[in-house]
């Protein structure tokens, strides 16, 4: 028992001894922990800027705070290249937004605030676009509305975006229903392929960008019709010839 207290006295003793040599700044600017999430998009148009889901230009998501958990001023958060090409590939304007500069496959960045520094996050500076399209074009264009087999009751809406025949990936797409045959379905609700999560966008792949649409149909309902999808893509604030795009899915009922 005795040795036991012991041991937790030479702890306590041991913690203070630390908490008196560290020093906490309690200057409210004074940046203690740094924040730097994934970049809404991982590539940017030369020339344009990086386009969140709503396809405006976006803020790169990186975030100061003090000792008392408050954010610190943006001003003192810097976003650096790593490298030659990377210092020269992007600019910064108001604040933390990427403009590209130079066509760059690998773009390597850090934030840093004070001496603190995050970890290298990576995006593509890329082409301008010259169109926007279904893929493949060769894509069916129907949903099993009221198939008990739930993965027939999925569709992969993919749309892609181009510079002549290259496909250009990172970039981000926004997606919208329209309308659909409100007397065969309660709702349509789009989802991320990957995540399985609500998403109103998709970033572009080797395989295009895709969203998963399923449909809820209402009880006993019977019949065809569609849901009308809108896709869309902005560079230097304007459409994309191709842009937008609205095209129809077959709703078909299921056969025995």
């Amino acid at each position: 028992m005795m040795r036991a207290q012991r041991g937790t006295v030479a702890a306590l003793l041991l913690a203070a001894v630390v908490a008196a040599c560290t020093e906490v700044s309690t200057d409210p600017q004074v940046p203690l922990s740094l924040q730097f999430d994934s970049f809404p998009a991982l590539a940017v148009v030369v020339g344009d800027t990086m386009r969140g889901a709503d396809l405006l230009p976006a803020r790169i998501a990186a975030k100061a705070f003090n000792g008392a958990g408050d954010s610190v001023d943006d001003q003192q958060i810097r976003l650096l290249g790593i490298d030659t090409s990377s210092v020269r590939a992007f600019r910064l304007i108001d604040g933390l937004r990427i403009v590209g500069s130079v066509i760059t496959p690998t773009v390597r960045v850090v934030a840093q605030a004070g001496s603190l520094q995050s970890q290298t996050q990576t995006f593509a500076v890329v082409r301008a676009p010259t169109g926007l399209n279904r893929f493949p074009a060769d894509s069916l264009d129907s949903l099993v509305y009221n198939a008990v087999d739930t993965a027939r009751r999925f569709k992969d809406v993919r749309i892609a975006v181009f510079a002549a025949d290259t496909l250009l990936t990172g970039l981000r797409i926004r997606f919208r229903i329209v309308s659909f045959a409100t007397s065969i379905l309660d709702s349509v609700r789009m989802i991320d392929s990957v995540t399985r999560r609500p998403t109103a966008s998709a970033l572009m792949t080797g395989q295009g960008a895709a969203v998963r649409l399923r449909a809820f149909p209402k009880a006993g309902a019977t019949g065809s019709g569609t849901v009308a999808i809108e896709a869309s893509f902005k560079a230097f604030g304007l459409d994309v010839p191709g842009s937008p795009r609205l095209f129809n899915i077959r709703l078909v009922p299921r056969t025995p």
